[in-house]
């Protein structure tokens, strides 16, 4: 069982996944960060919102095992995470990836711009601002530029 404040990655199914997983050559397509009392906090399309655990029950999944955190870091960690509740989703980072996919790295910077002013976040977003909000750098990327696949990335290199 994850620790609260834990970050996940985890490889789903369906149009979308697998359009994120191709234009990233990773199985990993989306990533959250468990609240406790079998919670996460996720950015979906639809906006940030609190969800079950459960939903990824039947779904690979990897977690961070964040054993330096302190418990107050944990604790604002989830604060900070919570500030983006129900706002929308970072539609310039979408578009910034997915130029970057599509010219094979190239990035194009008028949308890394929008997208690293943007206050909306996409799910590995949300997970890397939450972290860099505790002095946690998890990718030398903007965080409006992190993918769910640096997140893995990262775990694997633990």
């Amino acid at each position: 069982m994850p620790s609260v404040g834990d970050y996940f990655v985890v490889h789903t199914t369906g149009p979308a996944a697998r359009a994120i997983q191709l234009g990233n050559w990773s199985i990993w397509n989306h990533a959250g960060i468990y609240i406790g009392d079998g919670q996460i906090i996720e950015a979906r399309p639809s906006g940030v919102s609190i969800s079950p655990l459960s939903k990824y029950d039947n779904h690979k999944i990897i977690w961070s095992n964040e054993s330096s955190l302190t418990q107050a870091e944990r604790e604002e960690l989830v604060r900070f995470a919570k500030g983006f509740l129900n706002d929308g989703y970072g539609i310039w980072s979408i578009i910034a990836l997915g130029i970057k996919c599509l010219t094979f790295g190239i990035p194009f910077l008028p949308a890394n711009w929008m997208a690293i002013r943007e206050k909306r976040v996409i799910c590995s977003q949300l997970v890397a601002w939450s972290y860099s909000h505790v002095n946690i750098k998890l990718s030398n990327k903007k965080h409006a530029l992190v993918r769910p696949k640096d997140l893995a990335l990262r775990l694997s290199r633990k």
